[in-house]
């Protein structure tokens, strides 16, 4: 009997942990360094990395992806934009959704809104450049319209958020 009662003691302790880590929001206040709203790159103090606040206008393929990030120059950042791998864009994924206008209809997004404002979710997901090891020719993107990392041929069109 004194087991059974140590087991529930230790699984209501394991259920309200569980519970205060789900009950979390939005990237931590700290994650991201002060940024102008004007400004077209966002630090990531956590990992170091520098983001592109606003993405291709435009779905491109995952050759056309890597073409577009090493042409791309912003602020002080000139040179050095890659795709990011499977880990990297997986950081900007929220704990929480919000709901935000995208077009005419509410959208859940898994993505700052204010980090991120504006970035398009309810078409396609994001590339990456981690290849998807079990089928040749496809890719990893990331769909911050359910926060979730799928694999995609690398012939359809997805966005690019490219990083530094």
């Amino acid at each position: 009997m004194k087991t059974l009662q140590v087991f529930r003691g230790t699984l209501a302790a394991s259920a309200v942990l569980v519970l205060a880590t789900l009950a979390r929001a939005d990237a931590p206040t700290d994650q991201y360094a002060l940024f102008n709203l004007n400004s077209d790159i966002i630090q990531d103090q956590r990992t170091g990395l520098s983001w592109q606040r606003y993405p291709t206008a435009t779905a491109v393929s995952f050759a056309s992806a890597a073409n577009v990030c090493q042409a791309l120059s912003l602020d002080t950042l000139t040179t050095g934009w890659r795709v990011p791998s499977y880990k990297e864009l997986l950081t900007l994924v929220d704990e929480a959704p919000h709901v935000e206008y995208e077009g005419a209809a509410l959208v859940q997004k898994w993505i700052d809104g204010d980090a991120f404002p504006g970035a398009p979710v309810t078409l396609n997901g994001y590339w990456t450049s981690s290849a998807y090891p079990l089928t040749p020719g496809y890719a990893y993107s990331v769909n911050f319209n359910t926060g979730l990392a799928e694999a995609h041929s690398i012939g359809n069109a997805q966005y690019v958020r490219c990083v530094h």
